[in-house]
């Protein structure tokens, strides 16, 4: 299959929305199939609204998101639209910022991909409550999410709690939504083999607890810290944090690596080092649409604490991570914990269903696999309908 891969940046960036894009491409090809990147669509900055954007900001102390700008869209629609013309048919266009498919003039199909929509991200993620958003910047995203639904021919999102939304929120029929979890971003994953020498290697004092998350309050990282000092209290334990810079004063059993950027190879190596070398993941996260780093604990058999919110309940599954309530009391992490850490079966049993859930569906040809038969579906609808 042909491919177009549409964004107003760059989809091939490791930086754009987590390497999501990049994966995606990455693993169509993998599959024998042809992506073409359409991206840093012009104007990228339009002066006019940027303007706007500067007047909410320091004048009337509001945001005033560009990509969230009607006028924006449709200028950045005329080049997609210039763009798609020249290159001529193709299987189907990629969509990963809604916004870019809003006023999409092409005969292809339009397939768009998200892990959560517009309602469900304003007062939910730091710095999207509505009281600091402009008016005109909740109205554009409602309509420009609107108008991409409508248009496509089939949204993806990686949890149902996104995927009702869409339908709830938006009208959307049900027939034109679809689920597929999101994948663990590898270039190179870890092998059963290697699951089975962490395993060997796991297990002795102290108990190692993995942290990984670039915004230390909303990913949780002082609940990680209460969980540990509960949990030193039955057992040793150290807590392991990468991803971020923790404030100051932690006890001495946590240890830091700071940020771990995955496209340094030596901070990667040292990232994945820390995964094989854990007992467990944690990251009871505030807010999340779905966090492909407990896909990546699952390739690596790690058992996962995290939190009933958003779409984490769908990407940590109950049969090897635990998600109580965001109110849930500290004790209810440490003690399944210490439960599953000293009973070796049982770990060892939560572990081989971590991974077996990687293999599953929590790897990018799972979802790319899940893509294409989508995209095979429209076009045998299509032909049927011309019949």
């Amino acid at each position: 299959m042909k491919f177009a891969f549409l964004h107003h940046g760059d989809p091939l960036s490791e930086s754009l929305w987590s390497g999501i894009p990049l994966n995606i491409g990455r693993t169509l090809r993998e599959l024998g199939h042809e992506v073409i990147p359409v991206g840093n669509l012009q104007p990228h900055g339009p002066v006019v609204p940027r303007l706007r954007s500067a007047f909410y900001r320091y004048v009337l102390k509001k945001n005033y998101i560009l990509g969230r700008d009607p006028q924006v869209a449709r200028m950045q629609a005329k080049d997609a639209n210039r763009r798609l013309k020249e290159l001529g048919p193709v299987d189907a266009v990629i969509v990963t910022y809604l916004a870019n498919g809003a006023y999409l003039e092409t005969e292809s199909p339009v397939i768009v991909i998200h892990d959560a929509t517009w309602p469900q991200v304003l007062d939910y993620y730091v710095g999207y409550e509505r009281s600091w958003q402009s008016t005109p910047t909740i109205r554009g995203g409602m309509e420009l999410e609107q108008r991409a639904l409508q248009r496509c021919n089939h949204a993806i999102y990686s949890s149902q709690w996104a995927a009702s939304s869409a339908v709830n929120d938006f009208g959307i029929s049900p027939q034109k939504v679809s689920v597929a979890p999101l994948g663990a971003s590898f270039v190179t994953p870890p092998t059963r083999q290697d699951i089975a020498s962490f395993l060997l290697r796991r297990g002795q004092a102290p108990m190692k607890l993995l942290f990984v998350g670039k915004e230390w309050e909303r990913k949780g990282g002082d609940i990680a810290v209460k969980v540990a000092s509960e949990i030193e209290c039955q057992v040793a334990v150290e807590l392991h944090i990468a991803g971020c810079n923790p404030p100051d004063g932690l006890p001495p059993f946590v240890k830091r690596y700071g940020m771990l950027r995955k496209d340094v190879p030596e901070e990667a190596e040292k990232l994945w080092q820390l995964f094989g070398s854990s007992d467990f993941f944690i990251l009871p996260t505030r807010a999340e649409a779905f966090g492909i780093v407990f896909a990546e604990a699952a390739a690596y058999g790690l058992p996962v604490m995290a939190s009933d919110t958003g779409g984490v309940r769908e990407a940590v599954r109950g049969e090897w991570g635990i998600t109580p309530p965001l109110d849930a009391p500290i004790g209810v992490y440490a003690e399944w914990a210490v439960k599953n850490y000293l009973d070796r079966p049982e770990y060892e049993r939560l572990a081989r269903l971590a991974r077996s859930s990687y293999e599953t569906d929590l790897n990018w040809p799972a979802f790319c696999r899940r893509l294409v038969q989508v995209v095979n579906d429209i076009h045998v609808h299509s032909e049927k309908a011309d019949a």
